[in-house]
């Protein structure tokens, strides 16, 4: 059984009987800060790329300040927070304001972000899938692509759902081969890249989540060094300018339909890079899931891996993953 699986289903049938009384679904609306904002782009590359239903995503705070008006009872708006991001709480109480249908994705089911909503699921929210691979997908991401899926075999009678569930059965064995492989390479890329303070790291397709999410979360709040994440496309338009033998790079390359972008970048890096680090989730063995669905699977295998990675950095350069200077020490 999948793990996480029956929670999401339950709570997602009484969502679309909320759905049903207002006429329906016309658009999913995430809403979310950092971290938990780019946790839930596998799903909406998902969705885009398969479904008929319009979704968007937005800052917690703009969306509190700037409100789309399209938002109603047809719209179903997800607010994620581990915890209860005061953004995220306010967002969701605005989108029960205008009507809307509101899931909070929360670490916790006591949290404000839980409550403050009309529906709730929980997810695990720390490094779990280092002792149980089998909570690889049970983050907030991997919850969110659930939703994603069960959206379009409700919705849009998706072909492939079948193939999503033998992927989330599969995923765990994957990553926990996979984590076992790169503990080696963790020691060198820790060693490699010690020193460094500035980052470009790459990617595209539903592996953009891994991009941002290490930029902002794992290198900057984390680490404290300066990080751009880069959409593996949009490289040759103007960031590989700055690129040269000494620059730090960090490029994941997908399994899927937008690989051609990832490989393109990574011959670009082979004539005039030299200081940069390939994480490809063909090799990691994203492959063995079946074509029509793997593409969607490549952050939550890849997201872990990075984590591993940097971590290990973190702990030669003796900067622990948790330190801050600024976050949760004061109001800002």
């Amino acid at each position: 059984m999948i793990k996480g699986l029956n929670g999401v289903n339950n709570v997602m049938s009484k969502v679309k009987a909320a759905l049903d009384a207002n006429g329906g679904l016309k658009q999913v609306v995430f809403v979310a800060c950092g971290g938990s904002l780019i946790s839930s782009y596998p799903a909406r590359f998902l969705l885009d790329q398969e479904g008929s239903i319009r979704v968007q995503a937005y800052n917690s705070s703009e969306f509190v300040n700037a409100t789309p008006k399209s938002i109603d009872g047809n719209t179903l708006v997800i607010g994620t927070s581990t915890k209860a991001t005061s953004e995220t709480v306010e967002a969701i109480k605005v989108a029960r304001t205008k009507g809307a249908v509101t899931i909070g994705l929360s670490g916790y089911a006591d949290s404000l972000t839980a409550q403050s909503a009309q529906f709730y699921i929980t997810y695990y929210h720390a490094d779990e899938w280092y002792q149980d691979p089998t909570l690889v997908h049970c983050s907030s991401q991997g919850t969110a692509l659930k939703i994603a899926f069960w959206l379009l075999k409700e919705y849009d009678s998706y072909a492939n759902y079948d193939k999503a569930m033998e992927a989330f059965e599969k995923l765990p064995e994957i990553y926990g081969k996979a984590y076992q492989a790169m503990k080696p390479e963790a020691a060198k890329f820790a060693m490699t890249y010690k020193d460094d303070t500035v980052w470009n790291v790459m990617s595209s397709g539903a592996a953009w989540e891994t991009s941002y999410a290490d930029a902002f979360c794992f290198f900057q709040e984390m680490q404290t060094v300066h990080c751009v994440p880069v959409h593996s496309g949009e490289y040759f338009h103007g960031a590989f300018e700055t690129c040269d033998k000494d620059l730090a790079i960090l490029l994941f390359k997908s399994v899927g339909r937008t690989r051609p972008l990832d490989e393109r970048a990574e011959r670009f890096l082979e004539k005039f890079g030299g200081h940069h680090w390939i994480i490809d989730a063909k090799e990691l063995g994203l492959d063995q899931l079946d074509e029509s669905v793997a593409e969607y699977f490549n952050a939550a295998l890849m997201h872990p891996i990075s984590k591993q990675l940097i971590a290990a950095m973190g702990d030669v350069r003796m900067h622990p993953m948790t330190y801050r200077r600024y976050m949760w020490k004061f109001e800002y």
